[in-house]
């Protein structure tokens, strides 16, 4: 197997006993091998961490390490250099998918779309003379939550009720637009309804979603300070972020 997929597995933690016993050879008995290895691994560790900073720090070191390699050696300089380039376009991506896995799990595990206590439905009501506000609860209620995006949407304008925001955001995270959620969210918070309480808890999660897991933090440590709408929850999920 060539030197490249060797260390790409190795970062991925995909090695077979097989490749365990040539990898270890290999550092044993090439060196180009083994700093081409450390090389990759030094990297790993800077692209897992969020700061910028620091990765660039160490690309500038890599590059300076790169111009005292042996030319004389298998990896020359401009191996090397593409070594680095092959770390980012592969260990970075399959970091950055993992780290998406990860804000992925978290948010399902977590979000649970909020009740309609608006306007409740009566059960075996089946009159097709309903109006817009109850088709739109309905159509919540029973999961069809692009048709009640379309109608929250539409009730918003005729009549700026601001919990129209707030469903329709929830409908928008369960069919996991969490873009969209945010702004609906934010406008939410501005204005004063009996919902108003447990907008921080869903906007962290829509933040959860797309990756901002500072504003995440933030938000969920306002539930937590403020001991509001889902604030053990917002505890467990801290926790879980360090």
């Amino acid at each position: 197997m060539k030197h490249e997929e060797l260390i790409e597995k190795y970062i991925q933690n995909n090695l077979s006993p097989i490749e365990v016993k040539e990898v270890k050879e290999l550092l044993k008995n090439d060196n180009s091998f083994k700093e081409a290895l450390s090389l990759h691994t030094d990297l790993k560790k800077v692209v897992v961490d969020d700061d910028d900073a620091n990765f660039r720090n160490l690309i500038t070191n890599l590059e300076q390490d790169a111009k005292h390699i042996n030319p004389k050696r298998s990896f020359t300089k401009w191996l090397v250099a593409a070594s680095i380039a092959l770390l980012f376009g592969l260990s970075y991506f399959f970091l950055l998918n993992q780290k998406t896995a990860s804000t992925n799990a978290l948010f399902a595990s977590y979000f649970v779309p909020y009740k309609n206590v608006v306007a409740p439905m009566v059960r075996g009501n089946t009159s097709n003379q309903q109006d817009e506000k109850t088709q739109a609860f309905l159509a919540y209620e029973k999961g069809e939550y692009n048709k009640a995006i379309t109608l929250f949407t539409k009730l918003y304008e005729n009549t700026k009720e601001p919990y129209y925001l707030f469903y329709k955001a929830n409908a928008l995270l369960k069919l996991e637009r969490a873009q969209e959620a945010v702004p609906l969210l934010i406008e939410h918070l501005k204005t004063k309804d009996t919902l108003t309480e447990k907008t921080n808890w869903y906007l962290a999660l829509a933040y959860l979603k797309i990756q901002d897991k500072q504003k995440a933090k933030e938000l969920l440590k306002k539930v937590i300070a403020n001991k509001s709408y889902k604030n053990k929850e917002a505890q467990k999920l801290m926790n879980e972020f360090e």
